[in-house]
């Protein structure tokens, strides 16, 4: 039984490194590539399993193209080579250049996986293809570095929101809002080549675009470009055409479209018009709007006080028990018991350490102290001697800054050598 498992083992194995995986890529060529025409760019992955798959091809968007990759394998076969069955998975991605000129795809790095069946091993396989090149052409009468949209059918219109009077001409008046939509749409090519339609800034209408509506259906691709034109001054105004070349790839011809430029006179608006005011109405609204200034400002106020007396309270409580308003209520002790305490506690909060060794270790780290220390030991315990308070609060001070000083070294070390 061992020697069986053996068998198999060896096998599987020999299947796994006899799998051999090839990839190749082509362009599908043809009598003339122009700009925005599509290309086929043919990615073949190959193999001498029976089944592949988790197919990754590298191939993106540059500045020289658009790509558009296919959401399933193309076609399948199987290929006699070198009297080895390999199989073949076709992928077919759809290219689209920018610009005439020689168009160079850099080296893709292509991956898959295959087995020699369902429950055998796996091979992955990472693999870089070719360097590919390609020329395109610009149609005749369009500059090599000019982009013309290539395809075999192309429609644009314009619409306005008002209905429109003989001759294109209406009237309107200042405030009032025009609708403009501009409509294109194409054959077999990717809605995101479709260009944008321009409109320049005018003395006469507010321009408000919206963002543009892209879609494609089956092989139709469209775009909607939206546009609020309000009137903004009286005069005569015309909504300019809009012009769009394309190039007809079936009938080798370079067409120009045209849509529909819009003539409006702008009415002057009464209910717009600004009304004579006094010099009396003037200066009775400016001290309305002070007063009503004024009166918002109070209004604040007693809303925000009792916000300020809380935050006032609060921050008053924290400065008490930081080590600055500990150290400032040591100062101000008005009795010898009173002034031990605040010594402790504010000796606590600076040096938990020192304040755990007491007298003893407050006179070894400054030994200056000593001699007011003792007097006030002695005071403090009901002993007749004179007690120099000043000296014990000048030693105080020196012990302070010297703390600050070694917790500011301490601090500054982990930043020199963290």
């Amino acid at each position: 039984m061992l020697s069986k498992i053996l068998l198999f083992f060896m096998l599987g194995t020999f299947g796994l490194h006899a799998i051999e995986g090839a990839v190749s890529v082509s362009v599908v060529e043809k009598e003339r590539h122009f700009i925005s025409e599509e290309l086929i760019v043919k990615v073949d992955l190959k193999s001498t399993a029976f089944s592949i798959k988790d197919a990754k091809v590298r191939l993106e968007n540059s500045e020289d193209y658009i790509v558009q990759a296919p959401k399933s394998a193309a076609s399948l076969e199987t290929m006699d080579i070198n009297d080895t069955d390999w199989q073949i998975v076709h992928y077919e991605y759809k290219l689209y250049p920018l610009h005439a000129g020689e168009i160079h795809i850099p080296k893709m790095d292509i991956s898959f996986s295959a087995s020699m069946g369902y429950g055998q091993p796996e091979k992955a396989f990472n693999l870089s293809s070719e360097i590919l090149q390609f020329n395109v052409e610009a149609p005749e009468g369009i500059d090599s570095h000019t982009f013309v949209l290539s395809t075999t059918e192309y429609s644009v219109t314009n619409t306005v929101s008002m209905k429109m009077k003989e001759g294109n001409t209406t009237q309107i008046k200042v405030g009032d809002a025009i609708m403009l939509s501009i409509n294109q749409k194409a054959k077999n090519v990717p809605d995101i080549l479709l260009r944008p339609s321009t409109m320049h800034e005018s003395d006469y209408f507010n321009i408000y675009s919206e963002e543009p509506q892209l879609k494609t259906e089956q092989s139709y691709a469209t775009r909607i470009d939206t546009y609020t034109l309000v009137a903004s001054k009286e005069g005569n105004v015309t909504i300019p055409a809009q012009h769009f070349v394309w190039w007809d790839t079936e009938k080798r011809i370079l067409h120009k479209e045209i849509t529909d430029a819009y003539a409006f006179e702008i009415l002057p608006n009464s209910e717009l018009s600004p009304k004579s005011i006094t010099l009396d109405e003037k200066n009775s609204k400016l001290w309305l709007y002070w007063l009503m200034a004024i009166l918002v400002l109070l209004i604040v106020l007693y809303k925000l006080y009792p916000h300020y007396l809380t935050w006032s309270k609060k921050r008053k409580l924290v400065y008490a028990h930081s080590e600055e308003g500990l150290y400032e209520k040591l100062l101000e002790s008005n009795n010898n018991i009173t002034l031990y305490q605040n010594f402790y506690t504010w000796l606590e909060s600076i040096s938990p350490k020192l304040a755990k060794e007491g007298f003893k270790g407050v006179i070894e780290f400054q030994p200056s102290f000593e001699k007011p220390l003792e007097q006030f030991e002695a005071v403090l315990a009901k002993q007749e001697q004179e007690f120099d308070k000043i000296a014990f609060i000048d030693e105080v001070k020196k012990l302070r800054e010297q703390l600050l000083l070694k917790q500011k070294q301490q601090n500054l070390v982990p930043t020199i050598n963290p």
